[in-house]
């Protein structure tokens, strides 16, 4: 500790890690970035331009985890690598925040769970949006009684910049993300389960791959094809443009027709909760609109949530035998996310500071992933499938 601030360390450098990790961490006044690690050598060096030519740089996470200064530590490598980093991260007793998701299989979600035992860490996932102004609005009012006990409902992530985001590159390839509900959809899952208050206990879900991939070339890359000029989904490798306003040199311009596609481009999954309510989830990455919308039914009445990243949030409250519904709007606040990276980052200092080890929001993160693991294997049996009930500590704060 420094000043008042946490040493946090950044494990893995891509552009969450760099930009997430690095600018808004420090910018939140509670953390600074004594060092970084990624195996890649070039991505330490192009770190130091970004975030600071006196950060420490390693290509080996045990010498990292041996840092003196590292009080803290952001994983954001690819998702396969999260359940070992994170392991490694709690071994050496640092605290935690895990990008999401928690891990790509059920059984390592919950090795981690087992794994922070004895650690006397702060454990944190990074599922934002939980903070944001909407959804903190909109749990208000569910936990208010307003529509009494959720029975059904439907979570839909429309995303229009999946062609870009995801089929230009590895996300492609369900042996890289398994499959985009989960490295895509745990954040929309995650709020489902916390605004239904209750576990996932059973996943049915369909999918299919039906607009990207085709018969182009493995590959094939935007750079050479005839098409490029005429093609919405041409990839400008020297200046793409994330929707959170960072622009990213360097980004993977494979063909988002190429025959090797693999991650299905539209899901829809069923979710039964242990106490009774049954929301469905839909995923598409061929959609105009890039909006996450929410719709729940109570035994009261029903609630309508809407998400973009302009912020033009609303929500709309209907009660039972009224004929008129309530419209909400919830403020605009600085930082991405609806205010959500904010208060998360500010969630895991105030944690830290407390020197209370907690578990904040894990559930939740080990629930969305399930659903979205038990979602791909239905998807590939055609059978409906049951997730086993999570073993929590019984001194862990949730």
């Amino acid at each position: 500790m420094k000043d008042g601030r946490y040493g946090l360390g950044i494990l893995g450098l891509g552009g969450r890690g760099v930009y997430f990790g690095g600018n808004a961490f420090r910018a939140s006044g509670g953390f600074y970035i004594p060092c970084v690690c990624d195996l890649s050598e070039e991505k330490c060096i192009a770190a130091r331009r970004v975030l600071g030519e006196d950060i420490r740089t390693y290509t080996d996470i045990d010498a990292f985890l041996q840092d003196p200064e590292l009080d803290a530590v952001i994983v954001a490598t690819p998702d396969y690598a999260h359940a070992e980093c994170a392991k490694a991260v709690l071994k050496a007793r640092k605290h935690l925040y895990l990008e999401k998701p928690m891990a790509q299989t059920i059984e390592d979600c919950d090795a981690l769970i087992e794994a922070w035992k004895g650690s006397g860490t702060v454990f944190m996932v990074g599922l934002e949006l939980r903070y944001c102004t909407l959804m903190q609005q909109t749990k208000a009012l569910i936990e208010a009684g307003e529509i009494g006990q959720i029975r059904i409902g439907t979570v839909v992530d429309n995303v229009s910049v999946g062609g870009n985001y995801f089929y230009h590159n590895r996300y492609r390839y369900e042996k890289y993300v398994k499959s985009l509900v989960l490295q895509k959809g745990t954040h929309s899952l995650d709020l489902a389960n916390w605004l239904v208050d209750s576990a996932p206990v059973r996943v049915f879900s369909s999918a299919g791959l039906d607009v990207f991939g085709g018969s182009e070339p493995a590959d094939k890359h935007c750079t050479d094809c005839e098409k490029a000029k005429n093609c919405p989904y041409y990839m400008d490798t020297a200046h793409f443009q994330m929707d959170y306003g960072q622009v990213i040199r360097g980004h993977m311009d494979l063909c988002v027709y190429a025959e090797d596609c693999e991650a299905a481009d539209n899901s829809l999954v069923l979710i039964d909760y242990e106490n009774g309510a049954r929301i469905t989830y839909l995923e598409c990455h061929f959609t105009p609109e890039y909006t996450r919308e929410f719709m729940f039914i109570g035994d009261r009445g029903k609630i309508e949530a809407f998400y973009n990243n302009e912020q033009e949030f609303r929500i709309k409250l209907w009660k039972r035998h009224e004929k008129e519904p309530v419209y909400f709007y919830p403020p605009k606040v600085e930082g991405g996310h609806g205010g959500g990276d904010t208060g998360i980052i500010r969630e895991f200092f105030e944690r830290i500071r407390c020197c209370k080890p907690c578990m904040k929001g894990v559930r939740g993160a080990r629930d969305s992933a399930a659903i979205a693991i038990a979602a791909f294997e239905s998807e590939k049996t055609g059978l409906p499938v049951k997730i086993p009930k999570a073993e929590f500590p019984p001194d862990a704060e949730l």
